[in-house]
């Protein structure tokens, strides 16, 4: 195996460039690894911890570019190093992969070449993220903040300015938005219609778009806010401002609020503010119980339900509970011994999950710590796994663009005899893996194929829909002749799973 760290001093891209490198770079042939980042101080030392131990690595500074690659031989690293060069050369031309986007030196010459658009998308480290977050503002233009790892005092001072300007500052670690029904970010194709969401949660906006999608609804504008919006240090203020333009938005009939652990604090005053509302609004806070519902004001206890409930105010028709018909082909009515294991791409369908499958009656452990994947599964608990936790991504693709360390999970997860169910999620749409469930499916299938006589049952949710470019109804079917059961959503996902554990396979669809 050679291990190789080619430094490219002065050039600098963005995170989202870097994570579409490193894909690239990983799937040539005799790739074992590849890591495209810059040369940050903790960037260098992961490399270090991973084994790179080239002495060049010290002399990188954040404005170079650290490209470091595990190779079978020779020759499979002289490719690589080609392949690193032919696609730092197309960016470095200045011309997108669809021939017309332009690439400019810097934002401010990129706002007076196009001075009248009027958001500004930024995905760099989170050191220069606050600079030009500041340089957008001082233009007049809202941001779409991709990056993370800005200080929370950055944050609160960002958003402050930018509510005085009348403008949205959505971020930092905002992963989704949909405007004039253009998405950024992760964002699955969805049609345009009445309902608007506001978001401190990515994949929770993107499930329940493609629940309502798959109802004949549509998204009017989809704003997002940051992970971190509602917390009491910022205390709402991006959430407050994305409902108070869906109120005052024609387009928009019902308005519907999905976050994570709100702030008590705030969530009391976003209550008050929701309930002065003249239009439907439905709120999911995920991972928690839901809130009693008042007049105008329903919260919902999983993002399905949300979903439904905003179709049913929208259709003016009395919400319904949906049918729950029984798997029969998933087999034996007795409960399933062993243990649950959920490796999740979607951090808010991973809490999502747990809460569901507590409620249901199982313990339920979420490690806030990277778990040991070796010949197993760490400890003996039911886990719920978040693989894109920053402890497991940091220097690496995220799982939903890169599914390398999410398969060798499953692997671990297959090659463990005490566990008896995996639960997965599947996000699609724009920004995502471009055809994930080949990967999964054969993953899973070398992996049983491994395991011999002891049976796992695995039961997965895909969140997209029928115009996102992975073709929903093909990434399901390759995930059925798996052997993989799909319910309709993550949150019947989640309930099939535990009935599973609880009750029998029989009780719940």
């Amino acid at each position: 195996m050679i291990e190789r760290v080619i430094i490219s001093k002065g050039s600098y891209h963005d995170s989202a460039f870097l994570m579409r490198l490193s894909r690239e770079i990983s799937e040539l042939s005799g790739v074992a690894e590849a890591v495209v980042l810059m040369g940050t101080e903790m960037n260098r030392q992961l490399l270090a911890d991973a084994g790179f131990k080239d002495p060049e690595l010290e002399q990188a500074t954040p404005m170079d570019l650290v490209t470091a690659i595990r190779a079978e031989a020779q020759e499979n690293f002289q490719a690589a190093q080609q392949d690193l060069a032919r696609l730092l050369k197309v960016a470095a031309a200045g011309v997108g992969a669809n021939q017309s986007e332009r690439i400019y030196d810097n934002l401010a010459a990129a706002m007076q070449a196009q001075a009248d658009i009027n958001l500004v998308s930024i995905a760099v480290p989170g050191q220069y993220a606050v600079y030009l977050s500041d340089q957008a503002l001082d233009a007049g233009k809202h941001v779409f903040l991709f990056s993370n790892n800005v200080a929370i005092e950055d944050e609160l001072r960002l958003k402050q300015r930018a509510r005085e300007l009348g403008l949205l500052l959505m971020g930092p670690d905002c992963g989704t938005a949909w405007l004039a029904g253009v998405g950024l970010g992760f964002a699955n194709r969805v049609r345009r219609g009445p309902i608007g969401l506001v978001g401190a949660s990515g994949t929770g906006m993107q499930e329940i778009a493609c629940r309502l999608h798959s109802q004949g609804l549509g998204i009017s504008q989809g704003i997002g806010t940051g992970s971190a919006d509602l917390s009491a240090q910022v205390g709402g203020i991006m959430t407050e401002a994305g409902i108070e333009l869906l109120a005052n938005d024609d387009q928009t009939q019902v308005i519907v609020l999905v976050a994570k652990h709100p702030a008590p604090a705030v969530a009391d005053r976003l209550h008050q503010i929701l309930t002065a509302i003249d239009k439907p609004v439905v709120v999911r806070y995920l991972g928690q119980s839901p809130r009693v519902s008042v007049a105008g004001l329903s919260y919902a206890a999983d993002l399905d339900q949300a979903a439904s409930l905003a179709a049913a105010f929208v259709r003016k028709k009395k919400y319904q509970q949906p049918d729950i018909t029984p798997l029969a082909m998933l087999g034996t009515e007795a409960k399933t011994p062993g243990r649950l294991i959920g490796l999740f791409g979607g951090g808010s369908l991973a809490a999502e999950a747990a809460m569901l499958l507590g409620e249901a009656g199982l313990e339920i452990e979420v490690p806030d710590h990277p778990l040991a994947f070796d010949g197993g599964v760490e400890g003996s608990a039911h886990l719920v796994i978040d693989a894109g936790a920053d402890f497991y991504t940091v220097g690496k693709p995220h799982p939903m663009i890169d599914q390398t360390l999410r398969c060798q999970m499953i692997r671990a997860v297959f090659a463990d005899p005490k566990v008896s169910l995996l639960l997965l999620d599947l996000v699609l749409g724009d920004g995502a893996h471009p055809d994930p469930a080949p990967e999964l499916t054969e993953t899973i299938f070398q992996a049983r194929q491994q395991r011999g006589l002891h049976p796992l049952l695995v039961i997965a949710s895909v969140s997209g829909t029928d115009l996102d470019p992975q073709d929903l109804k093909r990434q399901i079917l390759l995930l059925t002749s798996a052997g993989v059961q799909v319910p309709a959503s993550s949150a019947r996902a989640a309930k099939l799973a535990a009935a599973v554990m609880t009750k029998g396979a029989g009780h719940v669809a």
